[in-house]
């Protein structure tokens, strides 16, 4: 029996790890009861239904698989490979096993092992809780040095799981293993089967061992201290981790986009076409337009969110706070077009309906209209568009969205005296800064047409002042305004 010699690696896919894990604890024995090659998603809830503790979970973990399977952000509810969800269900371990027990040689499969996963999970954390230790849990090896180690610790068992004989596995059940491993250039059977329809399990199982990689992220900002950085031109997987009171502005549409360990930061991303991740951040502003969410072991946090499908929570949350995606570029729509995000009612108003799933009590609230207020982008690089436009629309997204597609209204230049408002946010939460936006417009003309005396003047400055530089403090809201000044610190 002859194998294929080709040099080619088999790839595994970290995106399945970084952003399709689920803190799930379903027994993917369950499906032994379906005698079919297939399974329907009505096949799949009436199965689940028994032992999960809502529809809800069971709807995630089909749309997940199918997202991770087809990485298409648009799905169909039709059937699939039962052999391909089981080994789905199977890589929800990783979530228990968390990545600093993988070094600990945990088997999946011991008795022991999942008696403990049978238990109850009163506090769910894959890391570290940023409770318990604030986001700077540092491994001993990094997080590609960890996959690889839990594949191959596991792809014994997984190719049992996919196989239906003892010692053989064939090439069409071999390229079920799709859903983790990828190629380039080759159908990942290809890499190994030379014209056979079969092998033996210890063979492919040595095989994968000597030759599986995990490529690194196409584009990484890591460990930003004290920065400003603008980018327009990213890779299309996008992680941005152990960030420490910086800001950061991605101008572009991205296939997935990961956010970690950060900590008071402030970051602006145009759009993601398949997931963000949110995790184990604290203190940190996030303005992302994406068709699925996750936030996990985040606190004191504000996510402003525009997107196709609720948020999920689950983990040690608290403090966290949704809320509308409150930017405005002269992109906007056009980002969201790049990353097949839909520009409707919709997915404006998702943040308000999270997804909470796990046992874990998560804190959560909707950010009031007083609070709302436009994210602010550096003016230099972000164009936005004008806020007449937004005003003859009456706030409409589907107007302002064929206006803006039809182009009957330019950009507004950069002036810092022109109003600015959120685009995709709620009509109230708009129409809220606008009238903001008039009364500081009306004290203005009144402090004009008073023509105070000289003294006067620098009393009411004073006052003004004051009660200002108290205010900024109070709110926390100094932190926008030292994030303009280390931007022009940046660029001189």
């Amino acid at each position: 029996m002859s194998i294929n010699t080709d040099s080619n690696c088999l790839n595994i896919k970290a995106n399945i790890f970084e952003h399709f894990i689920l803190p799930s604890k379903l027994n993917p024995q369950i499906l032994n009861q379906i005698n079919t090659p297939n399974i329907t998603f009505e096949q799949f809830k009436d199965l689940t239904s028994k032992y999960m503790s809502s529809i809800i979970d069971c709807e995630i973990i089909y749309t997940f698989f199918q997202l991770a399977l087809e990485n298409q952000p648009i799905i169909e509810r039709k059937p699939v490979d039962i052999k391909q969800l089981n080994l789905f269900l199977q890589l929800q371990n990783f979530n228990h096993v968390g990545r600093h027990s993988i070094f600990e040689n945990i088997n999946i499969n011991d008795v022991k092992y999942q008696e403990r996963q049978r238990q109850t999970m009163n506090s769910y954390s894959p890391v570290n809780s940023p409770r318990a230790k604030t986001t700077r849990v540092q491994s001993t090896q990094n997080d590609t040095q960890q996959l690889i180690l839990y594949v191959k610790q596991n792809i014994k068992d997984w190719i049992h799981l996919i196989s239906s004989n003892a010692d053989t596995i064939t090439s069409q059940e071999f390229n079920l293993l799709s859903l983790i491993f990828s190629n380039e250039q080759k159908n990942i059977s290809q890499l190994i089967f030379d014209r056979q329809q079969r092998l033996g399990k210890q063979i492919v199982s040595d095989w994968i061992q000597k030759n599986v990689q995990c490529p690194e992220f196409s584009s990484v900002i890591c460990g930003f201290v004290k920065s400003v950085t603008i980018k327009s031109n990213v890779g299309q997987d996008l992680k941005i981790t152990q960030c420490e009171d910086s800001q950061i502005y991605i101008d572009c549409a991205v296939n997935t986009l990961s956010i970690s360990q950060c900590n008071n930061c402030q970051i602006y991303v145009a759009s993601v076409r398949m997931i963000t991740s949110i995790v184990s951040c604290e203190k940190t502003i996030i303005c992302v337009s994406s068709n699925y969410i996750k936030i996990s072991n985040t606190i004191d946090s504000t996510i402003h969110y525009y997107g196709s499908y609720p948020p999920i929570i689950y983990g040690d949350c608290r403090s966290i706070i949704l809320a509308p995606n409150n930017s405005n570029t002269e992109k906007t729509f056009q980002n969201l077009r790049d990353a097949q995000i839909p520009i409707n009612k919709s997915c404006r108003d998702k943040y308000q309906k999270p997804i909470i799933i796990g046992q874990n009590r998560i804190d959560w609230l909707i950010q009031s209209i007083d609070e709302f207020s436009k994210f602010i982008l550096p003016e230099q690089h972000f164009s936005s568009i004008d806020a007449s436009l937004i005003l003859n629309c009456n706030f409409d997204i589907d107007k302002m969205a064929k206006e803006i597609t039809e182009k009957k209204i330019l950009t507004q230049p950069i002036n810092y005296d022109k109003i600015v408002l959120p685009l995709l946010a709620p009509p109230e939460y708009i129409k809220a800064v606008y009238e903001r936006y008039q009364l500081f417009a009306g004290i203005q003309a009144q402090i004009k047409q008073a023509n105070l005396k000289d003294d006067n003047s620098k009393l009411l400055q004073n006052a003004i002042q004051g009660n200002f530089r108290e205010w900024l403090i109070s709110t926390g809201s100094i932190k926008g305004i030292s994030d303009l000044v280390k931007l022009i610190d940046s660029e001189q």
